[in-house]
């Protein structure tokens, strides 16, 4: 008996180190099939948005094939180009004479250029307005358009109240003309 004892004491001892019951291996297969169904879900979701993606892209594409030999729309681009040229040119007169009669103390140095610098916008303005509005424009380069527009009446706005500063001796003023010049950009 001793001897079956012995015998029996192994195996019943290598039966319990053996492999996980069947509810075990249920169980934990359970658990990974759940685990794979999340991930599944997330990639699903993620499949999902670059397919939005794609086709918000492809309608881009689509939009712009359409602008592409559109003469209108490079006919408004030089038309831009012409006038923020200009208005880029002006404003950087405009930036110097600031600074010459910051430095010297003498508000009679914008006196002398802002109006040639506000003649110059002006007519840049106009040209701008005068091409631009024969022109068939898209709906994104018309909200532009606009954009520029008010762009525009704000600098006219700014101009001369860096003029009445200026023109009044009060440098005070002249810089609420310069904010307000720099606030014409949010329109842009």
């Amino acid at each position: 008996m001793k001897r079956s004892i012995k015998i029996l004491l192994p195996i019943v001892m290598l039966a319990g180190c053996g492999s996980p019951s069947a509810e075990e291996q249920l169980s934990s297969a359970e658990e990974k099939k759940e685990e794979l169904q999340g991930v599944l879900q997330t990639e699903e979701v993620n499949v999902q948005k670059n397919k939005l993606r794609l086709d918000a892209l492809e309608e881009d594409i689509s939009k712009m094939q359409s602008v592409i030999g559109n003469s209108d729309i490079d006919e408004y681009v030089q038309v831009v180009g012409e006038y923020s040229g200009t208005l880029e040119k002006e404003l950087t007169g405009l930036s110097e004479a600031v600074q010459k009669a910051k430095e010297e103390d003498d508000l009679s140095v914008i006196s002398k250029d802002i109006d040639d610098i506000s003649s110059s916008i002006s007519e840049a303005a106009d040209n701008y307005e005068k091409a631009a509005e024969g022109l068939e424009l898209n709906e994104y380069l018309k909200r532009q358009h606009s954009s520029l527009k008010l762009a525009n009446d704000e600098i006219e706005g700014a101009l001369q109240s860096i003029k009445n500063g200026a023109d009044s001796e009060s440098m005070e003023a002249v810089d609420e003309g310069l904010a307000q010049l720099n606030s014409a950009s949010e329109y842009y």
